[in-house]
């Protein structure tokens, strides 16, 4: 019996231990990232072929750690959008060709994107390699559309564009628009030393961009479209790091 007084002397070390690992840590700081964006058409579209744009994000980023599991979330700037390159032959009423054009569309979305991930890190300390997944709300700021088109004929090629705007619902005019929100999923790998905080994840869209008009009694819709894109981020995280 006079070994058990020993016993638990030298074990409280490790129950101290134990104890410190899983106490709960939060920090907070920039984030930074690029991305490649581009749309998901279901259907195909009938001409061209869709590309990625590049982008880049900014806000802050926030960890609440406890062992190996922590909740991630974010605030940030983020660039969407997508490229569509095609060839158009212009044609008069007559159909005589008047010359045929290649021509390249581009799409440039301005998002407010909240993320929230739950993440599992290889060490219980919150440092090492991670695993996170999660659902992301992103709110349509505003954008561009903008379109070349080089004549093949060695004329000067004409770019020409305008403003996309948000939009809940239907449309009332023919003016170019897109959703206002945004919701899907992403899920992603990273790695995190110390203070610093490396991702990259793909995150799809569930809800479609396309935006229906009805105009003086004319109807229409765009075809159905999504987000999509694949991001990396470096996040410099203030506060307890394990």
């Amino acid at each position: 019996m006079r070994s058990l007084p020993f016993l638990l002397l030298a074990g409280l070390p490790v129950l101290l231990a134990s104890r410190a690992q899983a106490q709960t840590s939060f920090s907070i700081g920039p984030r930074v990232g690029l991305n490649v964006a581009t749309y998901h058409f279901p259907v195909k579209p009938i001409i061209g072929t869709i590309g990625y744009r590049p982008g880049f994000e900014a806000g802050l980023a926030a960890n609440l750690g406890r062992g190996h599991f922590a909740l991630q979330a974010a605030a940030l700037y983020s660039q969407k959008g997508f490229t569509q390159r095609y060839t158009a032959d212009y044609r008069t009423s007559n159909n005589v060709s008047m010359g045929t054009v290649d021509a390249e569309f581009r799409n440039r979305l301005h998002y407010l994107t909240i993320p929230l991930s739950f993440a599992y890190t290889q060490g219980s300390d919150g440092q090492g390699a991670q695993v996170f997944a999660g659902p992301y709300l992103g709110v349509l700021l505003g954008g561009r559309y903008e379109t070349t088109e080089t004549p093949r004929d060695g004329s000067e090629p004409l770019t020409y564009g305008g403003a996309i705007t948000p939009i809940s619902g239907t449309a009332a005019d023919f003016a170019y628009h897109a959703q206002r929100f945004d919701v899907g999923l992403q899920a992603g790998l990273g790695y995190r030393y110390r203070s610093l905080l490396l991702q990259a994840n793909y995150s799809l869209s569930l809800r479609s961009l396309a935006v229906g008009y009805s105009y003086n009694g004319v109807t229409s819709s765009n075809p159905v479209h999504y987000n999509r894109a694949f991001q990396g981020s470096l996040t410099y995280l203030f506060g307890k790091q394990g």
